[in-house]
């Protein structure tokens, strides 16, 4: 009974029933730089802000041009090529050739019938508006659901929109229509009336849905499909259209499958027991590991703990490694962020720039102001 549920203190007094379930969360843009850390430390060359050109196969080697940021174009031989390229992964197949013998000039497209259907998703940050660690799932009216999430202690994610995208993936951004939509779903909840005005903090992205000619974007089957180019004489292309973040790991082992034929020598699947980078917390209690932090540290004051310790489990302990007291944590940017997590980034995380730390690699930027934002844009473009 939400009149006297504290689930139901920040909601209109009309919603009387509410249902109640679990669910889990995680930073998508940490767990996609623990993946590609964990990968690295397994020994693969991870090459951030390097675009895909183009690809030639000439029977079991493909030769793949890849381009840096400085603009140097760089070919690499690959014994096979895994498009996982989500929103571009069509572009990726435009650009892949097969040449019938290593002396001829004559390429063959490599083709399919395969698309993916682009759908922006937007998201509001505003400052939390009830008491408890509990989420909100909203019906709208248009039948689709929002959620009303805690967001870095003391914020909240509201989101997301479900819009068609028609431009190129990496130009979106939340318009204002959709901050409308997204705002009327709260204010049809929720005692609490929030303005434009109100929004700390936007952000979008594009979904890469394989496209099943479902008229209603939110219809579009959220599923993947996996496709393979290539035989026995050829090296394989392997394309993914669709996928999401929820089922990353099985789809990871469901491609290691299919290339099971070219590489016999792959072994099983392993991951489902692994932990990523900084995962090993005994019992994965997180509150017992804060703890004994704070023993081992006790120079290190309780959010600045929790901060590192949130972000980077076990792997603190590289993160202080030279650290023996506050003032070894350098330059102090905010109240919970020290040069020394910003070293700690551009050495191990490939932090290239300082959007890269503060919108990204950490979310900093929701909890500073922005002179203390220009401040560290400063610091960063003198290392």
């Amino acid at each position: 009974d939400l009149a006297t549920a504290p689930e139901g203190e920040a909601l209109k007094s009309e919603y009387r029933k509410g249902f109640e379930y679990s669910d889990c969360w995680v930073d998508d843009a940490r767990l996609v730089v623990l993946n590609a850390l964990d990968a690295a430390e397994k020994g693969a060359a991870i090459l951030t802000r390097t675009r895909f050109v183009s690809a030639v196969r000439t029977g079991k080697i493909w030769s793949v041009e890849l381009a840096g940021s400085d603009g140097k174009v760089e070919t690499v031989a690959a014994r096979s090529l895994v498009n996982a390229a989500g929103p571009w992964v069509n572009h990726v197949l435009a650009e892949a050739s097969t040449r019938e013998h290593s002396k001829s000039n004559v390429t063959t497209a490599v083709e399919s019938k395969r698309r993916v259907r682009l759908v922006k998703g937007s998201h509001i940050v505003v400052r939390k508006f009830w008491q408890g660690e509990h989420a909100f799932l909203l019906q709208n009216t248009d039948k689709r659901v929002i959620f009303v999430n805690p967001y870095e202690h003391d914020k909240a994610l509201i989101g997301t929109t479900d819009i068609p995208q028609q431009g190129e993936p990496d130009s979106v951004s939340i318009d204002d229509d959709e901050i409308d939509y997204l705002l009327k779903v709260v204010a049809r909840y929720f005692d609490v009336q929030i303005e434009p005005a109100d929004i700390l903090s936007t952000f979008s992205g594009v979904r890469p849905l394989y496209d099943d000619d479902a008229d209603n974007p939110s219809a579009v089957t959220r599923d993947y499909v996996i496709e393979t180019d290539g035989d026995e004489s050829q090296a394989p292309l392997l394309s993914v259209f669709g996928g999401k973040i929820t089922t990353f790991r099985k789809l990871a082992e469901q491609v290691l499958d299919q290339l099971q034929p070219w590489f016999p020598h792959l072994g099983s699947s392993w991951t489902a027991a692994a932990s990523l980078p900084g995962g090993d917390i005994d019992n994965a209690d997180f509150d017992h590991f804060v703890t004994q932090l704070e023993s081992q540290y006790p120079w290190l004051e309780t959010p600045v703990a929790e901060h590192l310790a949130r972000l980077y489990g076990s792997r603190i302990h590289k993160l202080l490694k030279e650290v023996g007291n506050i003032a070894g944590l350098g330059q102090q940017f905010s109240d919970t962020f020290y040069e020394a997590e910003a070293r700690y980034l551009i050495a191990v995380e490939w932090a290239g720039s300082a959007e890269d730390i503060l919108y990204r690699r950490t979310k900093h930027h929701l909890r500073m102001s922005q002179v203390q934002i220009d401040r560290f844009e400063e610091w960063f473009n003198a290392q």
